[in-house]
């Protein structure tokens, strides 16, 4: 594809081979205790993967560095400025549905949108939603984007929409849209309202959504010949940066993907989602560690193909014995590496 390609240099004391290997890997710094985080370039690396882009590093010691953002090229129209932004906050009517698990957002949202004119239902989660829209039609449904249950929002929104065709869909997260776009938890054209918002930002997006005029991520459409995955992949991860940038990884590759933050949210997915062929698994899990995530997880699928994925250089350092028939991958991990073992 085309990119846009960004390079800062500078002429510093350069990096080794050794330091270049681990300068994406979350809180790796060469500087003093306290004059660094290690998080510059983890960042900079997820925010490039998020957007199916590539980040490349050229230095040599004694003559410096350049970090190179390849930034895929879109053909979008180029969005214009919100003139609305300095006007008047406007309200309405219409009659919206709230769902969020928060019981002090959910109040506060409820209140926010009564003062503004709009007729309003609440429900906590997706599956009490449904129940409310058997009973009431809403023009909108204002939903957060992550919430405890079974059903996930993108499915609730598609059930949804089939009962009420025609009704507006607005999200709300505190991810970024193109980070949950790119996640698997909403659709490209999905609209999103950022937490936090203010009343006046609420009521513009509203109109906005209303009119039409309300635009979803800037993303390429996916051509048809690359929309046939090659089976699925649950991610386990408990640092988010590095959940989000592996699964963009394994959806380049062409796998369909699921994740899971911990071992007992993974072995929810497993047990709801037989789709599932593979377990990518880091091993430093809070709670059950990873090994203890694959002995369960077997249980439930003895033909599961099983990756584990560490920065611990063996398996005892976490107090488990190597899985028999188990591929590892150590991190940090590239690419191609990652390909290796998602197609062996």
């Amino acid at each position: 594809g085309q990119y846009v390609m960004l390079a800062v240099s500078d002429t510093g004391t350069g990096m080794t081979p050794e330091v270049m290997g681990r300068v994406f890997e979350p809180f790796f710094t060469t500087k003093p205790e306290g004059k660094g985080t290690g998080l510059g370039l983890a960042q900079a690396y997820g925010f490039v993967k998020q957007t199916g882009g590539h980040i490349k590093i050229y230095s040599e010691v004694g003559h410096g560095t350049t970090i190179k953002l390849y930034l895929p090229r879109t053909r979008r129209e180029v969005d214009v400025l919100d003139v609305t932004a300095g006007l008047p906050v406007e309200g309405g009517s219409e009659h919206i549905l709230v769902v969020e698990d928060d019981e002090g957002v959910r109040a506060s949202v409820v209140d926010m949108l009564g003062e503004l004119g709009y007729r309003v239902a609440k429900a906590e989660n997706a599956e009490s939603a449904l129940q409310v829209l058997k009973n009431e039609k809403p023009d909108l449904i204002f939903t957060d984007v992550v919430m405890p249950g079974t059903i996930p929002t993108r499915d609730f929104i598609r059930q949804a929409q089939v009962m009420h065709p025609g009704v507006h869909v607005l999200f709300t997260s505190g991810y970024t849209q193109n980070s949950i776009v790119h996640n698997g938890k909403l659709d490209d054209d999905a609209v999103l309202l950022s937490k936090p918002y203010r009343k006046d930002e609420l009521a513009r997006k509203l109109r906005s959504v209303f009119a039409g005029t309300a635009r979803g991520a800037i993303t390429e459409p996916t051509p048809a010949s690359e929309q046939q995955p090659r089976g699925k992949v649950l991610v386990v991860e408990d640092v988010a940066l590095i959940r989000l940038t592996t699964v963009d990884m394994v959806e380049q590759l062409g796998f369909a993907v699921a994740d899971a933050a911990d071992a007992g949210e993974a072995l929810v997915i497993l047990k709801q989602d037989s789709a599932i062929e593979i377990l990518l698994t880091d091993l430093g899990l809070p709670g059950m560690n990873g090994h203890q995530l694959v002995e369960e997880a077997l249980k439930l699928n003895p033909a599961l193909k099983i990756i584990i994925a560490s920065g611990y250089s063996t398996a005892e350092d976490v107090g488990g014995k190597k899985v028999s028939g188990a591929r590892y991958l150590t991190k940090p991990f590239d690419m191609q590496q990652l390909r290796r073992v998602l197609e062996t």
